[in-house]
């Protein structure tokens, strides 16, 4: 009988495993802690529909023997002469789903060079009885400074390692390609802006299997930038910024402020762009909007103009602090109510950043450093948790590290967060996880795992604002690269003609489209 490839690699395993199952487990002398593992995937709740959790055991030896137990099922086993565990798909899928909101035991054994064997303390890991959703989306970019060159959105299943590009733009002119956005977790509902190439600058929005390619600036507004969709999908909130890079000499040298910044909202039905005073007036910036779950509220963070503040002022940018504030908001009548403050963050000398509304609206997820609105630059940018209730906030200890937390986003069902975090190098964004109970408790964050443990090892992109997403995106790339380069059907956004006109040339180069050679971020 010949035995199909997977097949016969699982049976190898098994006679492998039988071979040393009865010496390791009963002739092993035990070591008094926990294995060192890379990735750290220990004290961790995962999912139950997880890809395997492959790691590197960092212990010298000359062999490795790792058991993998729950309740109920046959325990998992692996055993290598390299450090490298590398977990069999099907096996570690049917113990997980089969032990949802049990513990997983993981069983770490090595062998000296003079073949004694030793055993650690068990890894006790919870599987939750919630799955993480599917797919995640993201930005990969390189950490440069001044100029880009390749990056792509891409989409990976979290179910397996499968990851496929949603567009790339070395299929665009190598133009920049960045906030990305669906509309309540719907892989056939995105956008995505483009700035600067031959393709030009202007919004792609995927609608239903329609692709369209949208001019959002207006005589009332610049480009439109930071996204959030209304829950009823007619209606996307965006900020329209005039953004200014800058570089420090000392620590994280990169910095971003804005000259400028005011909201708008689009409405895909119409094509037409409207605001009102309230969060688009000069003598205050406003950005980073984001819609409660019923749609009643938008979220945003706001600060004076940058003419209050001090030119000749020591370091004038770092008094440029973000309060969170909500406005009331009727899209049946598109009637404003009056702006009210969340949290005032200046009046304690911070700044808040990229608020998210858990889905059953209890809870605000935010970003909060000493200044600015631009957290992955800041190493102090830490990770908030404020009730929406009683305006009461923490800092979530468990979540944070020493170095960078930012964009961060809720699973449809509140149960998971993913978040960026440069923890590892402080260089490099990673997609964190976190389990979210009922009671509001977030777990210790994993990394995204990968098929080689040792990826990250020599991985050198950040991953850029990562998003859930409830299945894969069907649009082809090909299919989106044509329309972004089909510039004789681009539609212009329409303005409300209730508001007027206000907006002058920017001398921005951020805002100029670069024709040839590098490409200026």
């Amino acid at each position: 009988m010949r035995l199909k490839p997977y097949a016969g690699f699982l049976f190898l395993l098994f006679c492998i495993s039988c071979s040393v199952h009865k010496p390791v487990r009963e002739h092993n002398a035990p070591i008094n802690r926990l294995p060192t593992i890379e990735p750290d995937y220990t004290d961790i709740v995962l999912p139950p529909n997880s890809a395997p959790m492959n790691f590197i055991v960092q212990e010298a030896a000359t062999a490795y023997y790792v058991e993998f137990s729950a309740k109920t099922g046959k325990s998992l086993v692996v055993s290598s002469s390299s450090p490298s565990i590398r977990i069999p798909f099907r096996p570690w899928k049917e113990l997980l789903n089969k032990n949802r909101g049990h513990t997983l035991q993981i069983t770490v054994y090595i062998r000296d060079q003079h073949k004694a064997w030793h055993s650690f303390q068990p890894i006790l890991n919870e599987i939750a009885a919630d799955d993480i959703q599917p797919y995640l989306a993201y930005r990969l970019i390189k950490p440069l400074y001044v100029y880009w060159d390749q990056m792509g959105l891409y989409q990976r299943d979290l179910t397996s390692f499968r990851e496929r590009p949603i567009i790339l733009n070395r299929t665009t002119g190598g133009n920049c390609v960045n906030c990305h956005s669906f509309h309540n977790y719907n892989p056939d509902r995105f956008l995505f802006h483009m700035r600067a190439g031959e393709v030009g600058t202007a919004m792609m929005l995927a609608y239903d299997g329609n692709i369209y390619k949208i001019d959002t600036s207006t005589s009332f507004n610049r480009a439109t930038a930071y996204r959030a969709w209304h829950p009823n999908g007619q209606i996307v909130a965006f900020s329209a910024n005039t953004v200014n890079q800058f570089f420090h000499t000392v620590g994280e040298n990169r910095d971003v402020y804005d000259k400028a910044s005011d909201l708008v909202l689009y409405n895909v039905a119409n094509n037409m762009i409207t605001s009102c005073p309230d969060i688009a007036t000069s003598e205050r910036m406003e950005t980073y909007p984001e819609w409660s779950p019923d749609g009643k509220y938008l979220y945003f963070c706001a600060t004076d103009g940058l003419q209050v503040y001090d030119p000749e002022g020591e370091h004038p940018y770092r008094q440029i602090k973000y309060d969170l504030m909500r406005i009331p908001f009727d899209a049946a009548t598109n009637f404003w109510g009056s702006v009210e403050p969340v949290l005032l963050a200046s009046e304690f000398g911070q700044s808040v950043t990229h608020p998210k509304v858990s889905p059953d609206g209890q809870y605000v997820l935010f970003c909060m450093s000493s200044y600015g609105n631009f957290s992955i630059y800041k190493q102090d940018a830490d990770l908030y948790l404020l009730d929406t209730q009683t305006k009461e906030y923490d800092r979530l200890y468990l979540l944070n590290s020493d170095k960078t937390e930012s964009y961060h986003s809720w699973s449809r069902d509140g149960r998971w967060i993913v978040f960026s975090s440069k923890r590892e190098d402080g260089v490099c964004a990673r997609p964190y996880f976190s389990h979210v109970d009922a009671s509001g408790h977030f777990s210790k964050p994993y990394v995204l795992p990968q098929k080689n443990p040792a990826f990250y090892r020599t991985f050198f992109k950040t991953y850029n604002i990562p998003e859930f997403i409830s299945g894969p995106v069907r649009v082809r790339p090909q299919k989106l690269a044509r329309s972004a380069w089909d510039n004789n059907n681009v539609i212009k956004a329409n303005l409300d003609p209730k508001l007027g006109e206000r907006v002058e040339e920017s001398e921005d180069p951020m805002w100029k489209p670069v024709q040839k050679g590098r490409k200026k971020i």
